[in-house]
């Protein structure tokens, strides 16, 4: 049976004259250093930060619609303020936090570590797929700030189409960037535990973690495509009056 020699990377090496030892937490500090990053945890830790925000963004929304809950009257909000609450919660909480969160936080720290791998197969396509999410998640707050949408999450037609404001193009298009990232992430995956796991790390004994990315990944690549063309549709209604 074969075994996998790991070698040290060269960012976790001792650095003999301060005698510390340099990883992906002290290797450099300033802000460049986080949003140039190649490496995998960093990466991750950004994709960390940035979706904790808007999980706190979308709890607020959950927070509100409760509050407005506890009496039959509309004391906190008006029913179309509330129907842009629900709808705001729901595209907040599912594309930028639900549909990412485990892939792309552990996914990406933990996957190359699992499999022996330096880092990730496409490590600047790794850092795209952030900024991606990070335009997505700006979109979505545009939209929120101009006025909110009230469609529902899933922009269902004819309403998100033909009788709702405007914002639904903005917020549309952020959930249409976030598939963008989704895709990105899961072909990273995908490349990555095909090509470059460890030396006698066969399929049948890789993590149960690993192999349920895997899986998602596929599931990434085959369905986001699809929200994807819905998207585009409702938006050359809106712009163009195109009757599909």
């Amino acid at each position: 049976m074969s075994t996998a020699v790991f070698k040290p990377r060269g960012d976790q090496l001792a650095d003999e004259s301060n005698g510390t030892t340099r990883n992906y937490l002290n290797a450099g500090f300033s802000a460049k250093s986080w949003l140039l990053t190649v490496d995998h945890k960093r990466i991750a830790i950004l994709y960390l930060i940035s979706i904790t925000f808007f999980f706190f963004i979308g709890g607020l929304f959950a927070v509100l619609i409760r509050l407005e809950l506890l009496t039959p009257q509309g004391d906190l909000m008006q029913s179309e303020t509330y129907n842009k609450m629900f709808t705001m919660h729901g595209i907040v909480m599912i594309f930028l936090f639900l549909i990412p969160s485990i892939p792309a936080i552990f996914g990406n720290f933990l996957i190359p570590l699992m499999i022996g791998a330096r880092d990730l197969a496409f490590p600047r396509i790794n850092l795209l797929s952030w900024y991606l999410y990070t335009i997505a998640g700006m979109l979505t707050i545009t939209a929120i700030i101009f006025g909110g949408v009230d469609t529902g999450w899933t922009f269902y037609t004819p309403y998100s189409s033909t009788y709702a404001n405007s914002n639904v193009i903005l917020a549309a298009l952020g959930a249409f960037v976030a598939g963008f990232s989704s895709i990105l992430t899961g072909l990273n995956f995908i490349v990555t535990i095909h090509k470059m796991r460890a030396p006698g790390l066969t399929w049948f004994r890789l993590p149960l973690f690993v192999w349920g990315h895997y899986a998602t990944s596929i599931i990434q690549i085959l369905g986001t495509p699809v929200i994807a063309i819905t998207i585009i549709l409702i938006a050359l209604e809106r712009l163009f009056k195109i009757g599909i």
